[in-house]
């Protein structure tokens, strides 16, 4: 016991940089509810290096509310640095708000089955990122009229995604669109993105002119992905269209190697990958939460978050 209590170490005393380069192993949820809250020391670290925060990745697993404060947390301490947000189902087009009025610096934005996100919500966010390069949109129910909210400025966009499954997207639009000449999405495409060089459109609609229009006006497009977008006519003179794609997925090829592809290939909805499991009324929603400060208590989002009682203490959110 002697021996054992000798060669104890004083954890709060560790080096900041090796304790730096630990805690930027570990995802958000983790430093935010675990690591962040052994000591003193380590809390102030990790509320204090940007560095840990300019990549964020959070998957919901619990209580919505937590993963949406969570969220909130690792903005503010990225403080302006963030580079990457990337979420699924808790999302919300006020988190969107709350992320896009302060993480200026955000170059990634990656979104899958948030169905609490609009389109307004979306373009609004969007317009308000003005560094933003890779936009990853999968399975949140849009609309499709979002495109044309989104100011024609933001043309730096290097890697679209826009995804959905083509049976629930048929359920929604096949009224709407009746085989539209060119459709919208693919039209924000071609006028918009003159520096892409990477889009996934898996089950979307689009057309026959509207992938002509997006290669023509996308010279710098090496990998196109339109696997399951069945309204496509993949003839010879389109086959001879694509054959600059240096990475070409054709409506009809597997979609194993999709990181979805259990969800996409089911002929049934599935809540396992739906979200749908997730479409709790949060009073339009989950974030109406006070961030932790350099307290003794634990930082407990739920607790902050009932203290709170308004949107308005969380969300500059006048002109919503």
């Amino acid at each position: 016991m002697e021996e054992e209590e000798g060669e104890s170490r004083d954890w709060a005393g560790m080096q900041s940089d090796a304790l730096s380069t630990i805690f930027g192993k570990l995802d958000a949820a983790d430093l935010l509810t675990g690591a962040g809250q052994v000591c003193h020391a380590w809390r102030r670290l990790a509320d204090s290096d940007t560095t840990l925060w300019r990549r964020v990745e959070m998957t919901h697993d619990g209580d919505i509310l937590e993963a949406g404060a969570m969220a909130c947390a690792a903005v503010d301490r990225a403080a302006g640095t963030m580079e990457a947000f990337s979420a699924d189902t808790f999302v919300t087009h006020l988190l969107l708000r709350y992320i896009s009025d302060r993480a200026f610096s955000l170059k990634s934005l990656q979104l899958s089955f948030c169905d609490k996100v609009s389109d307004k919500g979306l373009a609004e966010a969007i317009n308000r990122l003005p560094q933003i390069e890779e936009l990853d949109i999968s399975f949140c129910s849009l609309y499709g009229n979002f495109c044309e909210l989104v100011d024609k400025s933001r043309s730096q966009l290097k890697c679209f995604r826009l995804n959905e499954r083509w049976a629930d997207f048929h359920k929604r639009f096949d009224a709407a669109y009746e085989r539209m000449e060119i459709d919208p999405e693919a039209s924000w495409i071609a006028n918009s993105m003159p520096l892409l060089q990477v889009l996934q459109l898996i089950g979307r609609e689009v057309t026959n002119d509207g992938l002509i229009a997006i290669l023509d006006h996308c010279p710098h497009l090496e990998s196109l992905d339109i696997r399951m977008c069945y309204n496509l006519q993949i003839d010879d003179a389109m086959k001879s269209k694509c054959a600059r794609i240096r990475n070409l997925k054709l409506p009809h090829d597997h979609i194993s190697d999709f990181k979805y592809w259990a969800y996409v290939d089911s002929e049934d909805y599935s809540e396992d990958y739906s979200g749908s499991v997730f479409e709790v009324d949060m009073h339009d929603d989950l974030l109406d939460v006070v961030m932790g400060d350099d307290s003794d208590g634990e930082f407990n989002y739920v607790d902050d978050y009932d203290d709170v009682g308004s949107e308005s203490a969380m969300y500059d959110v006048d002109d919503i």
